[in-house]
C-alpha cells in the first residue's frame, strides 16, 4: 500500500471512530453533561481543524471549538473530516516529503526545553490521527466510568468492518 493511501485510510477510520463516539455520547443524558467529555471533544476536533488550516495555509483559530456545544461540535466535526478527505486528494509522493513548519514548533521548543527536530508533511499528516485516536481513548475511558459502554473504535476494528463510512448522529 502506498503512504498516500496508508494515510487516507488513517484519516477515514478517524471519522468513522468519531462518529461512533458522538454516536455514544449524544442521547446520553448522563455523558452529554459531563464536562470532562466535553472538554475532551472539544479539544480533539480544535486540533484536526488546526491542522488542517495549517495544511492548507489558511488562518487557523484555536478557539475555534471552545463554545461549541455537543450537537454543533458534531457538525464542526463532520465539517472538518469532510475537509480533511478534500485535502488529502491534493496530495503527491513529493508533497508528503516536504518540511512543514507548524507555527507552534517554537513554543514546543520552549516548553520541551529542546530544539524540535524538522519534520516532514506526511509526519504532521501521521499526527493528526494519533492524536485523536488518544484523546478519543480517553473519552472512551470516561464513559466507562459513567457507565455507559464504550465503541470499538480500534484502526483494526474499522478494518474487520469492511472500512465502513462514518455514521454521525443526527
Amino acid at each position: 500500500m502506498e503512504t498516500i493511501a496508508l494515510i487516507a485510510d488513517m484519516f477515514r477510520h478517524m471519522a468513522w471512530a468519531d462518529g461512533m463516539v458522538f454516536t455514544s455520547v449524544i442521547g446520553k443524558s448522563v455523558a452529554e453533561g459531563d464536562a470532562s467529555v466535553l472538554v475532551k471533544l472539544r479539544h480533539l476536533h480544535m486540533v484536526q481543524k488546526v491542522f488542517l488550516d495549517v495544511f492548507n495555509g489558511v488562518p487557523f483559530d484555536p478557539r475555534a471549538t471552545d463554545e461549541l456545544d455537543l450537537h454543533s461540535l458534531c457538525g464542526f466535526a463532520r465539517n472538518t473530516h469532510a475537509g480533511s478527505m478534500g485535502y488529502l486528494d491534493s496530495l503527491s509522493p513529493v508533497t508528503l516529503e516536504e518540511v512543514l513548519e507548524l507555527p507552534w514548533s517554537k513554543t514546543a521548543t520552549e516548553k520541551l526545553g529542546f530544539e524540535v527536530a524538522d519534520h516532514s508533511l506526511a509526519d504532521a499528516l501521521v499526527q493528526v490521527p494519533a492524536h485523536s485516536s488518544y484523546h478519543r481513548g480517553q473519552v472512551c475511558a470516561r464513559l466507562r466510568e459513567l457507565g455507559i459502554d464504550p465503541p470499538m473504535t480500534d484502526y483494526i476494528a474499522w478494518i474487520w468492518r469492511h472500512k465502513p463510512e462514518p455514521s454521525w448522529p443526527e
